[in-house]
């Protein structure tokens, strides 16, 4: 394993505290990379109380200059804004620490894995093992099957979760504890459980299937995992973010709202550095008030000047992976099978207008064409009626695009959330035995998107601690840049993951973690981008960035990591 790439700094900022640094006039010669497109590159910046007050060439900064300024030169290397996260699950990996990370890419090692784990903890020690992860292309169409769990785990129930943290893989006394059959079988409850032909339950739960029974189960079992968000457990992610230069950060789910007050103790006992926004999820259309008044509500109880909670998180239709997001011609297994959409086109557009009246931003799950379409759709058609919205219509994965969609979210001022380490291949070919060759092959097409004009912005989506090293930024730019996954290549000759045009250029990829994920999160006036007047955001690199070799990419570090003035992340931070 490589080591990080740092660097060693002109000026021992070891000398000079962090607190200074927000109050004393700094001077920075270096190479800037400004994510201002008006000015993309600078010489040198002048920071006082926290905010850049000049920004541009080296001879302009001199006037900033005095027998009080801090002047510091960096001869090699960059600085770019700080980055952004812009949609990703802090809570939900530090609530998964308990789970057992297994990472065996084959059928026949999972069984070895899962069998010589039961020997080596019994039920006393593990009551119930939460595996992570199976490859989401391991099984066909049918799905895994509980008989070979049933084998090796007869009395204990074990869950192993899909790479895609949409379906499960059980056995029976899982099952049972979890009180699936002592349901009426026509409880919507039981939809995302299939069954085989027979009507027996396979062993394989979809989508959100597990959440509404899983009480059950700990309370058979007089068992309940250690699952609480408290401000221990949320620092577990947003410690390394900060280390890797991010300061923004969007969560996807609000799992508790022990969640949201611990972001805002962290905040207030000045821990946090970093701006974040959450969302709470509608599932119902009927519970559309209350989604409405709980989101206003958090956010007058915890909301600083750092912390919002404004979003309204729906996910929209499935994944290709498990074949029901929601396509325009349908599955190649059934072009009548068009996945689904949690709400109809009504539905969606009461939605979005009453959120628009709330002043509460919309942020979609959403896989399918057809999805991408009806929102397009939707936004439209009330752009139509009653003119320009006043919220952020924000669509996440978007995974695979009817090309001609491409352009309109820069048409509509939607704003287009993707996931870069994703487009590796992290997911195998799953998706192909629904897509088909030609749909699999364009999947992850962002290119046209963001050379129409669209705000396209960049996060890392992840859902347990096991994959918690991918939040890293770096990981996912050397992703989007190669398109081979850094922990799971495959090997085979796939168009989807060769596709040259379908590679992301450094410049695009830091336009998507910095300025564009700025607007995203509302905060694109104070951060984003390196200008006067914007808050004193900024990473500082050993290396030109633009000289990394693309395979390499990882293993970049910043030195340090500066946030409204202060230093946060560093040198100077560790020897203050």
């Amino acid at each position: 394993m490589k080591k990080p790439i740092t660097i060693t700094l002109l000026i021992t900022l070891a000398l000079m505290p962090a607190a200074h640094i927000a109050q004393a006039n700094t001077i920075v010669y270096g190479r800037i990379y400004t994510s201002d497109e008006t000015q993309p590159w600078a010489e040198a910046m002048a920071i006082e109380d926290g905010k850049f007050v000049y920004v541009g060439d080296a001879a302009g900064v001199e006037n900033y200059i005095d027998e009080n300024s801090d002047v510091i030169t960096y001869d090699k290397g960059m600085i770019t804004a700080s980055l952004f996260d812009a949609h990703t699950h802090p809570a939900t990996v530090g609530m998964t620490g308990w789970h057992t990370k297994m990472g065996v890419p084959d059928y026949d090692g999972i069984i070895s894995f899962i069998t010589d784990y039961l020997a080596e903890h019994d039920a006393e020690e593990a009551p119930f093992v939460y595996f992570e992860y199976y490859p989401s292309d391991l099984f066909g169409p049918e799905g895994p099957n509980k008989a070979p769990l049933d084998e090796i785990a007869p009395d204990r129930p074990i869950l192993i979760r899909d790479f895609s943290d949409h379906a499960s893989w059980v056995n029976s006394r899982c099952l049972e504890l979890l009180g699936v059959y002592d349901l009426d079988p026509s409880d919507p409850v039981l939809d995302d459980y299939v069954r085989d032909e027979n009507g027996d339950f396979t062993g394989w739960v979809l989508e959100l299937g597990l959440a509404p029974l899983l009480d059950n189960l700990y309370e058979a079992l007089d068992w309940y995992p250690p699952e609480e968000p408290t401000v221990e457990v949320m620092r577990l992610l947003t410690d390394d973010m900060k280390k890797w230069g991010v300061t923004g950060v969007f969560d996807a789910f609000i799992e508790d709202e022990l969640q949201v007050q611990s972001i805002h103790d962290m905040d207030a006992a000045g821990e946090l550095n970093m701006y974040y926004e959450m969302s709470y999820v509608l599932t119902d259309f009927a519970d559309l008030d209350e989604v409405v008044e709980t989101l206003h509500w958090l956010n007058d109880e915890y909301g600083t000047e750092h912390v919002k909670i404004d979003t309204v998180k729906i996910f929209y239709d499935g994944t290709n992976e498990l074949g029901d997001s929601a396509l325009i011609d349908g599955t190649v297994l059934d072009p009548d099978d068009h996945g689904f959409m949690l709400f109809d086109y009504e539905e969606t557009k009461e939605i979005i207008r009453r959120c628009n009246a709330e002043g509460l931003d919309v942020h979609f799950h959403l896989v399918g064409d057809l999805a991408f379409r009806t929102i397009c759709d939707v936004t439209e058609e009330l752009i139509a009626e009653q003119g320009p919205l006043d919220i952020q219509v924000e669509m996440c994965h978007c995974e695979y695009v009817d090309p001609a969609d491409m352009t309109r979210p820069a048409q509509l001022g939607i704003i287009v959330n993707w996931t870069p380490h994703w487009s590796g291949g992290y997911f195998g070919n799953a998706a192909l035995q629904y897509l088909g060759q030609e749909r699999f092959d364009n999947m992850y097409q962002f290119n046209p998107m963001m050379d129409s004009g669209a705000i396209v912005t960049f996060g890392s989506d992840c859902y347990s601690m096991f994959e918690a090293n991918r939040a890293n930024p770096y990981f996912g730019m050397q992703t989007a840049m190669t398109r081979i996954d850094i922990e799971w290549p495959i090997d085979d000759e796939n168009p989807m993951r060769q596709k040259e045009e379908a590679k992301l250029s450094l410049e695009k990829l830091l336009k998507g973690y910095t300025i564009n994920s700025a607007i995203q999160l509302r905060v694109d006036d104070i951060a984003g981008s390196i200008e006067a007047g914007k808050s004193a955001n900024y990473n500082v690199y050993g290396v030109n960035l633009f000289d990394v070799p693309e395979d390499e990419f990882q293993y970049v570090m910043p030195e340090l990591v500066v946030f409204e003035g202060r230093v946060i992340e560093g040198t100077a931070k560790e020897n203050q």
